[in-house]
Order: structure tokens, then C-alpha cells, then sequence
């Protein structure tokens, strides 16, 4: 071999190494190339069902997980949007909502899309029957559906409206952006006189004259026929959801550890199992088989009838259960 110069022999060497380790840093220092970064996992917006055992929760690019008492699984939406909310009405009737417009009906095999008429995005939607739906979103957006078809409403804002929520006598009440409130009577909205400037996020009622609304900085608001009044919270977090099974158990979730329960008397803190923000929170409405008498006042303190449902980032799913424990159904981070 010709006697090459040290400064060329060094320089070939350099090379040589460099190669070596661009090769092991491609294709891994053991066996195979190097496995992909793990997938993100969806965040959930929503939750909703027909029986504590049969609900589904959605999410992130068209995720949606159905619980029918054992374990969560995930179904095919057929559509990337980020789903918002889902409320579901009976075995084969649920329907999502969710961005650019985005409806979709479950009719107990699988879910399908439906023309909304609209390309807002959709935050909350909520119904007695598959003939008195509502969802509301972006610009104030306000639709009904009736005979099979989603209609835009006359709606009294153009504010972005987050949550929504009606009984079966057809009043309803939708919350938004800067303390906007839409409410119901006959089948027409008026805007109702603003009590706050922070953004509402949901609404949910145990019967006429008795309504909740949550919203950022801690903010809990009840109406029962006098108009709406401020609640004294415990908590300063943006909550996200409210809902309950009664008057008397009632449950405002959101950013990592703000969890409050509702005995008809005070709200107090429940400390999570796990450090998460909680989106959504769902569960059965009470009432006892005819011909018993609904329960009213101190009666109904104490009582509750369901699992409560808590859905969030991660994909977690929790529940606390009817013996007042807290426990995660799925955690897959």
C-alpha cells in the first residue's frame, strides 16, 4: 500500500466513523430500525349515554369510546374532525357533534354523518328525542332537529355558544363566550341579561325553575325563577362541565384537580385521582318507578340513583361510583 499522508489517513477515519454513526442513529444501536414515536392520545370533550352502562365518550380527530360496562373501545366515526360533544338517547339513537359542522347519528350499529347546514364548529348538542335535538357553537349557531332534518334557529347572538341544555317541557338554556346566555320559551330564543363577562362553558337543569351554570375563574350560577345568581365556589379554575343525577348531587369539573360537588346545601372539593383537566361529566337523571312520588327537599339530600362519568385529556375516563369512591376506568398514557 502507498504511504499516504497522516493528514489524509485521519481524515478518512473521521469519515469512517461518522458514517458508522449516522448509520447506528438511523437504524438503531441493537437490531431494526428505530420504533416511531408512540401516537398522541386523543383528548375527550365529551361523554354521554342513554344507562350508566351504556355510554359513549368523544374527542380528538373523530375518536369515539363506547362503555357498555367493562371496558371502553374505540369505533370507527369515519370522519378527522375533533368531536365536541354526545348525547345519546336510547340503544340505537345517539348523536356527536363537533367541529366544522361535524353531526353524527349512532342508530346501534354505527355512526354516520348527517348535513347540519352549517360549517361552524359544533361545542354542545343535547335532546329529549330524535325529534327535539339542539346543538349549539361558533357565532352564536343555533340548530333544532325535527322530522329528521337539522334546521338553523333565529339565534339572539353571534357570540361563540359552548353549552346547551333542554328539558322535555321544551325550555332550554345555551351559555357562551363573555357571559352570553341564550334562553328558550316556546320555541323562541331571546338573549337573557348579561350577569357576567366570563365565558360559561355548560349548563344542565334538574327540572324547571332549578338550573346551573358553570364557567371560568370558578364561577357557578343558579337560576330557580328569579334570575340568575351567583354561587359561592371554592374554586378560582376554569371549570368546563357541569351536570348531575339531581338537584341535590351535582358535579363542576375542569382544569387539573377542581372537582366540586353539589349537596344542595354547599360545594366542596373532591380531589381527582389523577392530575388531569375534565371536559365533560355525564350521568343518569333521577327518578323512582311510578307510582312513587318524586323526592323534593330534605329527602332528596342523600339520595342519588347513578354512577357519575368524568371525561377529559388522555383519554381518561373515571367514575365515582355509588358508594362515594373515586376510580379511573381507563388510563392509557
Amino acid at each position: 500500500m502507498p504511504n499516504r499522508p497522516r493528514s489524509q489517513l485521519f481524515a478518512r477515519a473521521t469519515c469512517a466513523l461518522a458514517l458508522m454513526l449516522l448509520f447506528a442513529a438511523a437504524c438503531g444501536s441493537d437490531s431494526g430500525m428505530t420504533p416511531p414515536p408512540p401516537a398522541t392520545i386523543p383528548n375527550l370533550h365529551g361523554i354521554g349515554g342513554w344507562t350508566e352502562f351504556d355510554l359513549f365518550a368523544v374527542g380528538d380527530a373523530g375518536t369515539i369510546l363506547h362503555y357498555q360496562g367493562a371496558k371502553l373501545h374505540t369505533m370507527a366515526s369515519h370522519t378527522t374532525q375533533n368531536l365536541r360533544d354526545v348525547t345519546g338517547l336510547n340503544s340505537s339513537a345517539a348523536f356527536a357533534v363537533g367541529d366544522g359542522g361535524t353531526v353524527l347519528r349512532w342508530d346501534g350499529h354505527l355512526w354516520t354523518g348527517e348535513t347540519s347546514h352549517t360549517k361552524q364548529n359544533l361545542r354542545s348538542v343535547w335532546g329529549t328525542t330524535v325529534d327535539d335535538l339542539i346543538a349549539v357553537g361558533g357565532s352564536g349557531i343555533i340548530l333544532s332537529r325535527s322530522n329528521a332534518v337539522w334546521n338553523v334557529d333565529a339565534s339572539p347572538t353571534k357570540r361563540t355558544l359552548n353549552g346547551v341544555y333542554a328539558l322535555s317541557d321544551g325550555e332550554a338554556y345555551a351559555v357562551g363566550d363573555s357571559g352570553v346566555v341564550a334562553h328558550r320559551v316556546g320555541g323562541v330564543w331571546s338573549a337573557v341579561a348579561q350577569f357576567t363577562v366570563s365565558k360559561l362553558r355548560s349548563v344542565w337543569a334538574d327540572k324547571p325553575g332549578d338550573w346551573f351554570a358553570a364557567g371560568d375563574n370558578g364561577e357557578i350560577w343558579q337560576e330557580r325563577g328569579a334570575g340568575w345568581k351567583q354561587m359561592v365556589s371554592p374554586r378560582t379554575d376554569d371549570f368546563y362541565s357541569i351536570f348531575g343525577s339531581d338537584s341535590a348531587f351535582v358535579f363542576a369539573a375542569g382544569a387539573a384537580d377542581s372537582i366540586l360537588f353539589y349537596d344542595g346545601f354547599d360545594w366542596r372539593p373532591i380531589a381527582p385521582r389523577h392530575a388531569d383537566r375534565l371536559e365533560a361529566i355525564w350521568a343518569t337523571v333521577c327518578a323512582l318507578p311510578p307510582p312513587s312520588p318524586p323526592l323534593s327537599g330534605a329527602a332528596r339530600r342523600g339520595f342519588h340513583c347513578s354512577n357519575t362519568y368524568f371525561a377529559g385529556t388522555s383519554s381518561v375516563v373515571t367514575r365515582f361510583t355509588l358508594l362515594g369512591s373515586y376510580e379511573i376506568l381507563n388510563d392509557p398514557r
